[in-house]
Protein backbone atom coordinates (compact mmCIF):
# COMPACT_ATOMS: atom_id res chain seq x y z
CA UNK A 1 0.00 0.00 0.00
CA UNK A 2 1.11 3.40 -0.94
CA UNK A 3 2.79 5.75 1.55
CA UNK A 4 1.26 8.39 0.08
CA UNK A 5 -2.06 9.41 -0.07
CA UNK A 6 -3.14 11.85 -3.02
CA UNK A 7 -6.60 13.90 -3.35
CA UNK A 8 -7.32 17.54 -4.36
CA UNK A 9 -9.31 19.40 -1.33
CA UNK A 10 -10.36 23.17 -2.26
CA UNK A 11 -9.89 24.57 1.57
CA UNK A 12 -5.70 22.85 1.07
CA UNK A 13 -5.42 24.85 -1.96
CA UNK A 14 -7.50 28.01 -0.78
CA UNK A 15 -4.75 27.51 2.09
CA UNK A 16 -2.15 28.03 -0.23
CA UNK A 17 -3.44 30.87 -2.04
CA UNK A 18 -3.52 32.52 1.52
CA UNK A 19 -0.49 31.68 2.54
CA UNK A 20 1.72 32.12 -0.85
CA UNK A 21 -0.11 34.13 -3.50
CA UNK A 22 -2.36 36.58 -1.41
CA UNK A 23 -0.03 36.50 1.49
CA UNK A 24 4.18 35.78 0.58
CA UNK A 25 5.19 33.19 3.96
CA UNK A 26 7.33 31.45 2.00
CA UNK A 27 11.07 31.84 3.20
CA UNK A 28 12.50 34.06 0.52
CA UNK A 29 15.90 32.10 0.21
CA UNK A 30 17.30 35.64 -1.85
CA UNK A 31 15.27 35.51 -4.33
CA UNK A 32 13.27 38.22 -6.61
CA UNK A 33 9.37 38.01 -6.35
CA UNK A 34 8.26 35.65 -8.56
CA UNK A 35 5.09 34.28 -9.82
CA UNK A 36 3.48 31.56 -7.56
CA UNK A 37 0.10 31.42 -10.00
CA UNK A 38 1.28 31.71 -13.62
CA UNK A 39 -1.65 29.18 -14.55
CA UNK A 40 -4.58 32.11 -13.62
CA UNK A 41 -6.14 33.28 -16.64
CA UNK A 42 -4.90 37.40 -16.78
CA UNK A 43 -8.27 38.73 -16.17
CA UNK A 44 -8.85 37.22 -13.41
CA UNK A 45 -5.20 37.76 -12.10
CA UNK A 46 -6.56 41.71 -12.26
CA UNK A 47 -9.73 41.36 -10.77
CA UNK A 48 -8.17 39.65 -7.73
CA UNK A 49 -5.30 42.69 -7.57
CA UNK A 50 -7.76 45.28 -7.75
CA UNK A 51 -10.07 44.25 -5.11
CA UNK A 52 -10.37 44.70 -1.47
CA UNK A 53 -8.93 42.10 0.87
CA UNK A 54 -12.20 40.19 1.61
CA UNK A 55 -13.52 40.22 -2.14
CA UNK A 56 -9.77 38.40 -3.30
CA UNK A 57 -10.99 35.70 -1.18
CA UNK A 58 -14.07 35.44 -2.30
CA UNK A 59 -13.03 35.73 -5.95
CA UNK A 60 -10.75 33.06 -5.36
CA UNK A 61 -13.00 30.74 -3.78
CA UNK A 62 -15.37 31.03 -6.61
CA UNK A 63 -12.41 30.20 -9.36
CA UNK A 64 -11.71 27.09 -6.86
CA UNK A 65 -14.86 25.89 -7.03
CA UNK A 66 -15.59 26.25 -10.30
CA UNK A 67 -11.77 24.55 -10.77
CA UNK A 68 -13.37 21.37 -8.39
CA UNK A 69 -16.48 21.01 -11.23
CA UNK A 70 -13.67 19.62 -13.61
CA UNK A 71 -13.81 16.09 -11.54
CA UNK A 72 -13.35 14.02 -14.93
CA UNK A 73 -9.70 15.55 -15.43
CA UNK A 74 -8.75 15.92 -11.80
CA UNK A 75 -9.68 11.90 -11.00
CA UNK A 76 -7.44 11.27 -14.10
CA UNK A 77 -4.51 13.10 -12.94
CA UNK A 78 -4.38 12.09 -9.91
CA UNK A 79 -5.15 8.36 -10.76
CA UNK A 80 -2.16 8.74 -13.48
CA UNK A 81 0.03 10.23 -10.54
CA UNK A 82 -0.81 7.39 -7.94
CA UNK A 83 -0.23 4.48 -10.76
CA UNK A 84 3.09 6.30 -11.63
CA UNK A 85 4.28 6.96 -8.62
CA UNK A 86 3.44 3.77 -7.12
CA UNK A 87 5.92 1.75 -9.13
CA UNK A 88 8.73 4.15 -7.37
CA UNK A 89 7.51 4.71 -4.51
CA UNK A 90 9.13 1.39 -2.82
CA UNK A 91 12.81 1.58 -4.23
CA UNK A 92 12.75 5.53 -3.90
CA UNK A 93 12.17 5.47 -0.25
CA UNK A 94 14.43 2.59 0.69
CA UNK A 95 17.12 4.56 -1.56
CA UNK A 96 16.64 7.33 0.53
CA UNK A 97 16.44 5.62 4.20
CA UNK A 98 19.74 3.43 3.14
CA UNK A 99 21.65 7.08 2.22
CA UNK A 100 20.45 8.99 5.17
CA UNK A 101 21.03 5.94 7.48
CA UNK A 102 17.12 6.22 8.85
CA UNK A 103 14.49 3.57 9.30
CA UNK A 104 12.96 2.83 6.57
CA UNK A 105 9.35 3.19 8.12
CA UNK A 106 7.84 5.78 6.07
CA UNK A 107 4.36 7.24 8.01
CA UNK A 108 1.65 8.13 5.53
CA UNK A 109 2.03 11.82 4.15
CA UNK A 110 -0.73 13.70 1.90
CA UNK A 111 -0.32 14.99 -1.53
CA UNK A 112 -2.85 17.62 -2.49
CA UNK A 113 -2.67 19.47 -5.52
CA UNK A 114 -3.15 22.38 -6.28
CA UNK A 115 -3.94 25.10 -8.70
CA UNK A 116 -1.11 27.26 -7.65
CA UNK A 117 2.83 26.71 -8.60
CA UNK A 118 4.51 26.70 -5.54
CA UNK A 119 4.86 23.54 -3.59
CA UNK A 120 4.81 23.95 0.11
CA UNK A 121 5.17 21.37 2.54
CA UNK A 122 4.37 20.68 6.45
CA UNK A 123 6.81 18.32 8.68
CA UNK A 124 4.09 18.19 11.80
CA UNK A 125 1.04 17.52 9.88
CA UNK A 126 3.15 15.57 6.79
CA UNK A 127 1.49 16.82 3.74
CA UNK A 128 2.77 18.98 1.09
CA UNK A 129 1.66 20.32 -2.37
CA UNK A 130 2.16 18.91 -5.75
CA UNK A 131 1.53 21.50 -9.19
CA UNK A 132 -2.17 20.62 -10.91
CA UNK A 133 -0.66 22.06 -14.24
CA UNK A 134 2.58 20.46 -13.90
CA UNK A 135 3.64 17.24 -15.97
CA UNK A 136 3.92 13.76 -14.83
CA UNK A 137 7.87 13.70 -14.70
CA UNK A 138 8.01 17.11 -13.05
CA UNK A 139 5.07 16.01 -10.30
CA UNK A 140 6.95 13.15 -9.61
CA UNK A 141 10.16 14.57 -9.51
CA UNK A 142 7.84 17.33 -6.71
CA UNK A 143 7.23 14.08 -4.68
CA UNK A 144 10.76 12.70 -4.56
CA UNK A 145 11.89 17.16 -3.61
CA UNK A 146 9.00 17.01 -0.83
CA UNK A 147 9.61 13.88 0.72
CA UNK A 148 13.41 14.19 0.90
CA UNK A 149 12.67 17.81 3.22
CA UNK A 150 9.73 16.07 5.47
CA UNK A 151 11.80 12.92 5.79
CA UNK A 152 15.13 14.34 6.70
CA UNK A 153 13.79 16.87 8.90
CA UNK A 154 11.76 14.59 10.87
CA UNK A 155 15.08 12.44 11.75
CA UNK A 156 17.77 15.69 11.43
CA UNK A 157 16.06 18.46 12.83
CA UNK A 158 16.52 17.81 16.41
CA UNK A 159 20.36 16.77 15.54
CA UNK A 160 20.73 20.60 13.56
CA UNK A 161 19.11 22.54 16.08
CA UNK A 162 21.46 20.63 18.87
CA UNK A 163 24.70 21.88 16.79
CA UNK A 164 23.42 25.45 16.85
CA UNK A 165 21.95 26.00 13.21
CA UNK A 166 19.15 28.45 13.04
CA UNK A 167 15.50 28.19 11.49
CA UNK A 168 16.87 29.97 7.98
CA UNK A 169 19.71 27.70 7.88
CA UNK A 170 18.10 24.62 8.63
CA UNK A 171 15.70 25.28 5.65
CA UNK A 172 18.19 26.71 3.44
CA UNK A 173 20.18 22.93 4.28
CA UNK A 174 16.85 20.76 3.69
CA UNK A 175 16.42 22.34 0.09
CA UNK A 176 20.38 21.90 -0.58
CA UNK A 177 20.13 18.62 0.04
CA UNK A 178 17.42 17.92 -3.35
CA UNK A 179 20.34 18.51 -5.59
CA UNK A 180 21.06 14.51 -4.34
CA UNK A 181 18.02 13.77 -6.74
CA UNK A 182 20.60 14.17 -9.86
CA UNK A 183 23.15 12.11 -8.45
CA UNK A 184 22.04 9.33 -6.06
CA UNK A 185 18.40 8.77 -7.41
CA UNK A 186 18.96 10.13 -11.21
CA UNK A 187 17.81 6.58 -12.41
CA UNK A 188 13.79 7.55 -10.57
CA UNK A 189 14.11 10.62 -12.54
CA UNK A 190 12.70 11.42 -16.12
CA UNK A 191 13.55 14.90 -15.57
CA UNK A 192 16.57 16.87 -13.29
CA UNK A 193 16.16 18.15 -10.27
CA UNK A 194 16.34 22.47 -10.45
CA UNK A 195 16.10 24.18 -7.04
CA UNK A 196 17.43 27.87 -8.19
CA UNK A 197 17.00 29.48 -4.44
CA UNK A 198 20.05 31.29 -4.43
CA UNK A 199 20.76 31.31 -0.90
CA UNK A 200 21.27 27.99 -1.00
CA UNK A 201 23.83 27.44 -4.07
CA UNK A 202 27.02 27.49 -2.18
CA UNK A 203 25.34 24.88 -0.10
CA UNK A 204 24.15 22.79 -3.10
CA UNK A 205 27.66 23.10 -4.89
CA UNK A 206 29.20 21.26 -1.48
CA UNK A 207 26.92 18.26 -1.42
CA UNK A 208 27.80 17.48 -4.98
CA UNK A 209 31.32 18.15 -3.94
CA UNK A 210 31.18 15.68 -1.44
CA UNK A 211 29.16 13.15 -2.78
CA UNK A 212 31.54 13.17 -5.81
CA UNK A 213 33.56 12.21 -3.05
CA UNK A 214 31.85 9.36 -1.83
CA UNK A 215 31.72 10.43 1.95
CA UNK A 216 28.82 9.61 4.11
CA UNK A 217 25.35 11.41 4.69
CA UNK A 218 26.39 12.94 8.35
CA UNK A 219 29.89 13.77 7.49
CA UNK A 220 27.88 15.76 4.69
CA UNK A 221 25.88 16.72 6.47
CA UNK A 222 28.71 18.19 9.48
CA UNK A 223 30.25 20.24 6.53
CA UNK A 224 26.95 21.62 5.76
CA UNK A 225 26.53 22.82 9.50
CA UNK A 226 29.66 24.68 9.09
CA UNK A 227 29.14 26.47 6.57
CA UNK A 228 25.84 27.83 8.04
CA UNK A 229 27.43 27.83 11.81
Amino acid sequence: MSKLDFRYDIEKDFQNYENNYLDHKYPDYGRKEFDTAPFLWPSLKRKIDQAADDDKKVIIKDYLNNFAKNELPINIEIEGLRKYWSSLEAEYFKNLCNYMKIPNEIDKMTVYFTTLSISPYNVVNRYFYVSFFSNLPSQVKTIMHETMHIMFRSYFEKYLKEKGVDKQAILEITEALTILLNYEFCNLLLVPEKNNKPSTLDLQDKVVELWEKKVSFITMLDELIKMRT
